[in-house]
């Protein structure tokens, strides 16, 4: 356990807002990144990134953290994200999730190439089975280790890393299937 995690996690608990918005800011990014690839959908991921914090904020003082803060709460968007997926009980529509990384390039062709890329990947991304997109997601939004994976997901670790590899094949021949589309 992390104890400095856990001394934001009392600050929180005793309503101490800067706290709260600190860890908020802090961790937002990845935890929207990481719910809109699992949901599919960015509208409903920050609906599961609000839901996880407004609870954080009501149960700071009951958690005792065995790891880290920034690996609960990835937890609890990965928890929050799959209880709105069984709630719907449908597949979700195919809906990117576009990152805001093309708009630091300084050429604008550049940012065009980036923004395109962009879309293809994350489309890509969506059509994996929903076991691989989450270990995807996990290891490249969520920096987690295949053995933390493999803990979220109860999953071996062998498994985690074999979900990973096939997704990386099956995105592989997606792209270069829609790259040959494209020229062709």
């Amino acid at each position: 356990m992390n104890t400095s995690d856990q001394s934001l996690m009392d600050a929180i608990a005793r309503g101490d807002r800067a706290t709260f918005e600190c860890v908020y800011r802090a961790h937002k990014d990845d935890l929207l990144t990481v719910s809109a690839m699992i949901l599919r959908e960015r509208s409903l991921a920050e609906d599961v990134l609000h839901d996880v914090f407004v609870n954080l904020s009501r149960i700071a003082g009951e958690i005792r953290l065995t790891g880290t803060l920034r690996n609960y709460l990835i937890t609890s968007c990965l928890n929050r994200a799959r209880d709105v997926i069984v709630k719907r009980n449908r597949e979700l529509p195919v809906t990117p999730c576009i990152d805001d990384v093309a708009q630091h390039a300084s050429d604008p062709g550049q940012s065009l190439a980036n923004d395109e890329e962009l879309v293809q990947l994350n489309a890509a991304i969506q059509l994996l089975p929903t076991a691989q997109r989450e270990v995807v997601t996990l290891h490249i939004h969520g920096r987690l280790k295949f053995r933390e994976i493999a803990e979220f997901l109860e999953i071996s670790t062998n498994t985690a890393q074999s979900r990973y590899r096939y997704a990386l094949n099956k995105l592989r021949h997606i792209l270069t299937e829609s790259h040959s589309q494209n020229e062709g």
